[in-house]
């Protein structure tokens, strides 16, 4: 089913908007209640959301000015595609980890491409008994971790050489992270499927993560286990970013 955008009627004296700028490429597959557009108003500007998730077709221009009710875009359901099988471990994929040189460029990059934020930072983040192929490490990380919809942004600076997962991945590279209720378990049907274990620990409030590389040509993956303070902290930052007003980058949990 496609959803219609038009030029919204966002108040009783309104007649016309200027549709100043598309917050999410032509083409893109958007979330709902994702930030689409900015609507300029007589005296003010909004963000206006997505009515619903699918793909972004623009049909308005940035700059110009339409009267209240034209069609500006629209949104369309994807077209079904038939699905590999999933792989050992059949998660929940709720976030997706970016390795970056600059945490500051790369939030501005982020919320100006896609609608990220607000970012919650965690400088120097805390992390034990990490290991790396067996060897006891201590990495020193920056991390940024922002909503875009309902998925997760988590941007990762490092700050020395120290061996990881994430260096190996190297600047740029973007590495899925999925979800598992427990984590060995999760770890022993990757290894039944030829994955290995690089990289792993647990966060500073307890939650346990593992980095696996694929048999075959794949993605390397993130595995997080469920964790009822990683959770709450999750779910604050998803609440943030739903009434995310726009004018600060980062936020602060509360």
């Amino acid at each position: 089913m496609t959803q219609i955008l038009r030029i919204p009627k966002v108040a009783v004296s309104m007649r016309e908007g200027t549709l100043v700028a598309w917050l999410a490429e032509d083409g893109a597959v958007v979330a709902e209640r994702q930030p689409l557009f900015t609507l300029e108003l007589e005296k003010s500007t909004m963000d206006v959301e997505s009515p619903a998730a699918g793909v972004l077709r623009h049909k308005g221009q940035a700059g110009v000015t339409y009267k209240v009710g034209e069609i500006i875009g629209e949104i369309s359901a994807p077209v079904p595609q038939a699905l590999p099988q999933p792989g050992a471990v059949a998660g929940s994929l709720q976030r997706l980890v970016q390795v970056v040189g600059d945490l500051d460029q790369s939030i501005q990059a982020w919320a100006t491409a896609t609608g990220a934020g607000p970012f919650f930072l965690f400088p120097h983040m805390g992390l034990k008994d990490c290991d790396y192929r067996g060897t006891s490490v201590a990495p020193d990380v920056s991390v940024a971790i922002a909503a875009c919809g309902d998925m997760l942004v988590e941007l990762v600076q490092l700050h020395d050489t120290t061996p990881s997962a994430w260096r190996d991945a190297g600047s740029g590279a973007m590495i899925p992270a999925v979800t598992v209720d427990d984590l060995s378990v999760a770890l022993e049907l990757e290894a039944d499927s030829g994955a290995v274990r690089s990289f792993g620990g647990a966060f500073q409030f307890g939650g346990k993560f593992a980095f696996v590389e694929p048999a075959s040509p794949g993605p390397r993956l993130m595995l997080v286990e469920k964790h009822f303070v990683g959770s709450q902290i999750t779910d604050r930052i998803r609440a943030a970013h739903r009434n995310w007003d726009r004018s600060a980058l980062v936020g602060q949990l509360k």
